[in-house]
């Protein structure tokens, strides 16, 4: 009695056995490489964010020394040579420091920006107030500034108060942020306008410029932290990517919308819409 075992097909066989296996190795090493790739990317991406604010830190701290020293030295100048029996050098000196004290109270701004952005969170005082007289009040502080630049401003403004209940506070620095977005981006004479739309449950507050605009491929980046859109030739723009994040987080925070438009060259409309 003679037995025969026939191998020839045991490659095909055992291919098949296996196959399973195989693929399922290789999804999990697909997975794996995947993984890594997004751990190593979001790495990268915490390490620039921390040399940003590291930065940012070493800058801000720079800075906040200029202002002080400087109305330090007006006020030692009022103390020490006179200067209040010259009503003209009192005033120069008064307008100097006025001008410090408003630039170092933007600069400690920043810094509680960086630290709400640490924190993740704000803690909202909701009152009721008149955004008109907000607006009114944000732009008579920002006198100076408009001056310096030329900027002319035109306010788009119903005659009557417009009611709103929100942080005041936040609401304040969210207006400002926008007319000082607008102001640096601007060219040559600026024009700004500001404009409210009062609808039946909304109302949309909106500041428009004629500045450089944004390029459309970062159109949606603007409102990411530390972000700044390359300025070309506007190499005396100072900022540190954080006052439009600001804002969005705000509104964001109020149930609100932002969103922009804008071409390059043409200058750009930040509309603002919150819940009445």
């Amino acid at each position: 009695l003679i037995f025969k075992l026939d191998l020839q097909q045991t490659g095909s066989y055992l291919f098949k056995k296996i196959l399973p296996q195989i693929i399922v190795s290789l999804l999990l090493v697909a997975l794996t490489s995947i993984s890594f790739i997004v751990l190593f990317r979001n790495l990268i991406r915490q390490r620039r964010l921390t040399q940003l604010k590291n930065d940012f830190i070493s800058n801000i701290t720079h800075e906040l020394k200029t202002p002080i020293a400087t109305v330090s030295v007006a006020v030692e100048a009022l103390k020490s040579f006179n200067a209040l029996d010259d009503p003209k050098r009192t005033q120069e000196y008064l307008s100097i420091s006025a001008n410090e004290l408003q630039r170092l109270s933007l600069l400690v701004d920043k810094v509680l920006k960086l630290s709400m952005f640490e924190k993740q969170e704000i803690e909202l005082r909701n009152e009721t107030f008149d955004l008109k007289l907000l607006i009114e009040e944000v732009v008579a502080s920002m006198r100076l500034q408009f001056e310096k630049y030329h900027a002319v401003i035109k306010m788009d403004l119903p005659d009557k108060p417009i009611p709103l209940i929100a942080d005041r506070l936040h609401i304040t620095s969210v207006i400002y942020n926008l007319l000082d977005n607008a102001l640096k981006y601007s060219k040559g004479n600026p024009i700004i306008r500001i404009g409210v739309k009062e609808n039946t449950d909304e109302l949309e507050f909106l500041v428009e410029d004629n500045g450089s605009g944004i390029p459309n491929e970062y159109k949606e980046k603007v409102f990411d932290k530390f972000f700044r859109v390359p300025t070309g030739d506007h190499h005396n723009v100072k900022g540190y990517g954080l006052g439009l994040s600001y804002v969005a987080y705000v509104i964001q925070r109020h149930n609100g919308r932002i969103a922009v438009q804008t071409e390059s060259g043409t200058g750009s409309t930040f509309t603002v819409t919150l819940p009445r």
